[in-house]
């Protein structure tokens, strides 16, 4: 794995019964590969993919495993030709708002009611391109709950963490630790203690959910920029794996 020369601020999340350390971490890589499961996911760690993709020049690549077809579209005028074609636009449009490559895969969209029936040998695919990419950093959700505890968001992950152990290099692996609720109100959380939480411009979550307007509409997207933790928290998947993460009920 490459050294990491420029630094940036980051606060460890301790009880709140304790004062919240400032710690100073290598984490400006000069590749990122950001893997999820739909063409919207990565409106939640865009404060991130903002400093480094844009900011700080990393080389990045969205890799999106499906093209969103189980969404709704909130499109007044309709989502034509069809949902998974209006959302595959939205994905180049968001990677060009990140200045990133993007790989979009057509792995069938589960709907989010069960887990989605790709195939077994996914985690092989995923070796692959990431040893195409050979990015220094990959950062995907955490298995254990997906942030939004969706089972496609956890079955990437899950295929992301089997896929990097037959790779020939060892690239650093995050693993997203914000929860977002949606009621009673809407809210972004730390999963974890053991998170790391990055506070960089808010405005580029909206900034992203706008190039999804099949899924955000202008109610949302306010309510995401009035949101009181306005921040991303994650963690090296090595680490966090260890420690306890409030579970899914499912």
């Amino acid at each position: 794995m490459a050294r990491f020369v420029v630094f940036l601020s980051i606060f460890v999340v301790v009880p709140m019964s304790a004062r919240a350390r400032a710690v100073q971490h290598p984490m400006t890589p000069r590749s990122v590969l950001w893997i999820a499961a739909h063409p919207d996911d990565e409106s939640i760690v865009a404060p991130l993919l903002m400093r480094w993709c844009v900011d700080e020049g990393a080389r990045c690549t969205l890799l999106i495993l499906t093209r969103g077809e189980a969404g709704i579209c909130r499109i007044a005028s309709g989502c034509a030709p069809d949902i998974a074609a209006v959302r595959s636009a939205e994905a180049g449009s968001a990677s060009q708002l990140f200045h990133a490559n993007l790989i979009l895969l057509t792995l069938p969209d589960g709907g989010g009611a069960a887990p989605p029936a790709w195939p077994a040998d996914l985690a092989a695919t995923l070796a692959k391109y990431i040893e195409a990419v050979h990015p220094d950093l990959i950062l995907t959700f955490d298995p254990r709950h997906g942030t939004t505890c969706h089972p496609d968001h956890r079955a990437a992950g899950a295929a992301v963490l089997d896929s990097v152990k037959s790779l020939p290099f060892a690239p650093a692996v995050w693993l997203l630790e914000t929860r977002v609720d949606t009621m009673p109100s809407l809210q972004f959380r730390p999963a974890t203690h053991a998170a790391f939480r990055f506070e960089g411009s808010w405005d580029a979550v909206a900034e992203d959910m706008q190039r999804h307007p099949s899924q955000f509409d202008a109610a949302f997207i306010a309510a995401v920029q009035n949101v009181s933790d306005r921040a991303v928290y994650l963690a090296p998947a090595e680490a966090v794996l260890k420690e306890p993460v409030e579970q899914c009920e499912r």
